[in-house]
Formats: structure tokens, sequence, C-alpha cells
């Protein structure tokens, strides 16, 4: 296996950011992220008067409400990073009059997506790491992190992430639409998958659909491994539902994508 498309892929976004880095998303990144810290400080301060509810601290399995915010804000901004810059791939080829070169030369849609997402990885994780800098003058504590539980989580976030990445890229390329579909998901997803606050206090029916997505279940294990301490054992189980979950994803991302690339270059052709 020689994996020239993933080099390829990989030396083409490398040098790309290190030609012309993005330092508006970066900015953004950075600023979403002191400005969500920020308004969660002063409610928990300043509103509530540093005080929790009990029913809260069951269902967050922390009674640290500072830390358990600012780790599932960086969740969120590595989500929104990882999977906007690999699902805008193909859609970035099509505006830049790439795609049907790209569909003509020996095309690996596995590696092609692969090597994205490795990128987006890379320069995504110099960024959050700032705002784990940042996030420690607001609150956040690391002292219980499991470091073995915690890096295997990571790896099993990245696979979820690209599950989800490739349904939205299915779409973005398909309606030719970046921004609407963009923030509509990653809107619905701050909502539902317990970000900022436990998804058991979403309605029933919310609570179904978070569970359908793996995101939701990965900001939990995230917090459970750097708040609580947790091993691997006692998140097996959790583990293997977002695999198969993530998994499904995967396929049907793949599948649909095939579609959406042939719809596209049949509009291009007019």
């Amino acid at each position: 296996m020689d994996c020239k498309v993933l080099k390829g892929t990989l030396k083409k976004n490398l040098m790309t950011r290190v030609r012309a880095y993005p330092v508006s998303f970066f900015t953004s990144n950075v600023l979403t992220g002191f400005y969500t810290s920020l308004g969660a400080w002063m409610m928990y301060h300043l509103l509530f008067k540093g005080k929790l509810a009990e029913d809260f601290v069951s269902l967050a399995h922390t009674a640290d409400y500072m830390s358990y915010v600012i780790v599932g804000t960086l969740t969120y901004l590595f989500i929104v990073r990882t999977c906007l810059n690999v699902s805008r791939s193909l859609i970035t080829e099509l505006r830049e009059g790439t795609l049907e070169s790209l569909m003509l030369a020996p095309f690996k849609r596995g590696e092609y997506f692969i090597g994205n997402m490795l990128v987006q990885t890379v320069t995504t994780s110099l960024e959050i790491s700032i705002s784990v800098i940042i996030g420690f003058f607001f609150g956040l504590r690391l002292s219980h992190i499991n470091i073995v539980s915690f890096l295997v989580t990571f790896v099993l976030a990245l696979y979820a992430f690209f599950g989800v990445s490739m349904v939205l890229g299915c779409v973005m390329l398909y309606t030719r639409d970046t921004y609407i579909s963009q923030n509509t998901l990653f809107a619905f997803l701050f909502l539902v998958c317990g970000i900022t606050f436990p998804a058991e206090y979403l309605p029933s029916v919310l609570r179904m659909v978070s569970k359908l997505i793996p995101i939701t279940d990965v900001t939990h294990l995230i917090r459970l491994s750097i708040l609580n301490g947790s091993s691997i054992g006692s998140s097996l189980g959790t583990m293997i539902y977002i695999f198969i979950l993530s998994s499904l994803y995967i396929w049907i991302g793949f599948k649909l994508m095939k579609k959406a690339e042939y719809i596209a270059l049949e509009r291009l052709q007019g």
C-alpha cells in the first residue's frame, strides 16, 4: 500500500497552511473559546453565586462547573474546525475549478479525506492548546486527568468527527452551499450534544436525537477522562457504541458522496 493519495494530500494541505494560514479562523476559534468561558464565569460567579443544583452535579458527574463548560467548549471548537474543513474539501475543489481533474486522477476518497483530517487535526490541536492556556485563567483544572483514557477517547473522537464531516460534506457538495448547512448543523450540535449542559435536560425527543449523534457521547467521555480520571474499562460500552455509530456515519457518507460528486459534475456540464 503506497498511500500516494494520502501523502499528496498531506503535502498539498501542509504547504497551503504554511504559505496561506487562515489567521481569521485562528482568531475566531480563540475568541469563541474566550467569550464562552467568560460568559460561563460571569453566570456562575455573578448570577448563580458559585452554587450548583444537586441534579446538575449528578448528571454532570462533577461539581466543577467552569472545567465542565471549558472542556465542552474546547471539544466543540475541535468539532467545528475538523468537521468544517474536512467536509468543505470537495466543495473547495469545486469552487477552485479542480474537481473535474481530481475525479479524473487516481482519486482514492479514503486517503484523500484522511489526509485532510490529519492536517486539520494538527493545526486545530495547536489552536486549542492556546485556548487551554486561556481556560486556566477561568478555572480550568486538569489535576484528575487520566492520560491513557483521554488519548484513547481522543482517537475515537477523531473517528466520530470524521464520520460526521463525511455526511456534512455530502450535504455541502449537493447543495453547493457551505454557510447555511454548516452553521445550522453546528448550532444544532451546540444545543443537543451536551456542550455546556447535560443533554438530560433536553426534552425527550431531542435526547433521543442526541444519542444518535456520536458527538454527544464523545463529549461525555472526554469530560470523564479529564475531570474524573475515568478508566477505559468503565467507559468501554460507550466507546463501542460510539465506534459502531461513527462507522455507520462513515459508511453512509462514502455512499452518498459518490452520488453527490456525480450530481456536482453533472451541474458543471449544465
